[in-house]
């Protein structure tokens, strides 16, 4: 009898050989049995995107969007806007008063502007406690400054007595001066100053152009 057996090696499921088909085609019990998941098992639960995820994702990307649009605006040169739109526009055309003035036409006449209620620009000269640091600040017209910042008090100082008909005892709002008071409306908004540069293209100056400013309040 020979003294050295050969060792039968570990049962391990990795060497188990596939078991054969029946004649039949069928596959044996334990084959089956893998296929086939048992009753109790469940299946996991797939995450679902909700609506909150939805409008975060959302929001995020218009800000990310918001801020790399601001980013870019501020990192191109000021003449880049204007290269844009003469490659798809071509040249611009030249500005009425260049055209007048190649014309020949030059200033005459003296010119009086004449704004309307919204922007005819009215200032503080004297106020209520409220209303300190404000003198001759904007109370009307433009984009107000730190008037907003104090309603009641602006309330306050732009009404008109109901008995005379004008500013109350220790107020006084008066209408502003000079061209500067109708140029814009705000930022990025103008009324007058496309026209008052047209003007001065072709010789008028604030000798030659007058604002007519007056207190709109007291027509109502």
């Amino acid at each position: 009898m020979s003294l050295l057996r050969r060792r039968k090696h570990p049962f391990n499921e990795s060497f188990r050989k596939p078991e054969k088909e029946h004649e039949n085609g069928d596959f044996s019990y334990e084959s089956k049995r893998k296929k086939i998941p048992y009753e109790h098992e469940e299946e996991r639960p797939l995450s679902k995107w909700s609506c909150l995820d939805t409008w975060c994702w959302l929001i995020g990307c218009v800000c990310v969007t918001w801020w790399f649009l601001l980013f870019l605006y501020n990192a191109m040169p000021a003449s880049f806007p204007k290269y844009v739109t003469e490659v798809i526009t071509g040249p611009l055309p030249d500005p009425p008063g260049v055209k007048l003035r190649k014309l020949g036409l030059t200033a005459k006449h003296p010119v009086v502007f004449v704004p309307a209620a919204v922007t005819g620009g009215l200032e503080l000269w004297e106020g209520r406690k409220c209303a300190q640091g404000l003198f001759r600040k904007r109370f009307w017209g433009g984009t107000f400054g730190d008037v907003y910042k104090r309603p009641q008090c602006w309330v306050e100082h732009m009404s008109l007595d109901n008995e005379t008909g004008m500013d109350p005892c220790g107020i006084r709002v008066r209408p502003i001066s000079g061209l500067v008071t109708a140029d814009g409306l705000g930022s990025g908004y103008f009324v007058w100053t496309t026209l008052v540069s047209n003007l001065a293209r072709i010789g008028y100056e604030e000798k030659t152009m007058f604002m007519a400013a007056y207190d709109w309040r007291l027509s109502f």
